[in-house]
């Protein structure tokens, strides 16, 4: 599967209200840093992303997390699984 059938598929998911998983890269592109490979296991797309990311938003995909129900980010480029499904280049 590609990133971008990928990201259609967790649109479809979050419209239908179910949840689905992602792994990917971490990466703090402020600090230059990262965590790793990253898993969430109940996630869903969220809409909207404040000003601060505006510069950015064309790269990041905002999600809920459902462990903790935090937002947060992932970068399209590091995304390496959508529902245990391999991204492909």
């Amino acid at each position: 599967m590609n990133v971008y059938e990928a990201i259609r598929q967790m649109r479809a998911l979050t419209a239908n209200n179910i949840p689905f998983s992602i792994t990917f890269v971490s990466m703090d592109s402020t600090r230059g840093t990262s965590n790793g490979k990253r898993h969430v296991s109940k996630c869903l797309l969220r809409t909207g992303m404040s000003a601060e990311y505006s510069d950015k938003s064309s790269s990041l995909i905002a999600y809920i997390d459902l462990k903790d129900n935090t937002n947060k980010f992932f970068y399209i480029p590091l995304l390496l699984a959508f529902n245990e499904i391999e991204i492909k280049a």
